[in-house]
């Protein structure tokens, strides 16, 4: 998916098939969305359309965001989720670091083809690709002490 009019317009059709509102608050949470840094958590999507939107309408739209594929949710090995949307960005995975948790994104190459080929093989309906890999960044295998 190219941008956010593409994205607006697939959340509005999504809505209607799905026999729900098309709402100012629904709206405004894609609105934010579109400006957001990469992943983000919840709270931060609230923070971006408060006063004007409740939390429980951020938390469900941010449901039926993730239904119409406009927005991922991607773990990071914490207790809370974190999200990123799926418009405006190239295909990436994720290097998560155990230690500090910061995250690197890398692009996909030819990963995808190998996941893609193994589907096809396979007769596997292929519908989302999680590359993710765990270790630790430089700075954090720097500080740590060696062991005597």
């Amino acid at each position: 998916m190219e941008n956010k009019a593409d994205a607006f317009q697939i959340f509005v059709d999504f809505l209607r098939r799905e026999g729900l509102n098309v709402t100012r608050g629904r709206l405004a949470v894609l609105r934010a969305l579109a400006d957001l840094p990469r992943h983000f958590e919840a709270a931060e999507l609230w923070e971006a359309v408060r006063p004007r939107v409740s939390p429980a309408t951020v938390y469900r739209t941010l449901g039926l965001l993730e239904k119409a594929g406009l927005v991922r949710k991607v773990e990071f090995g914490e207790a809370h989720a974190h999200y990123e949307r799926s418009f405006g960005r190239e295909d990436h995975g994720h290097l998560i670091c155990r230690a500090c948790g910061k995250v690197w994104e890398f692009p996909m190459g030819e990963a995808r083809k190998i996941v893609e080929e193994a589907a096809k093989e396979r007769g596997f309906a292929l519908e989302e690709i999680v590359l993710q890999g765990y270790g630790v960044c430089p700075d954090c295998k720097a500080r740590r002490k060696p062991r005597v």
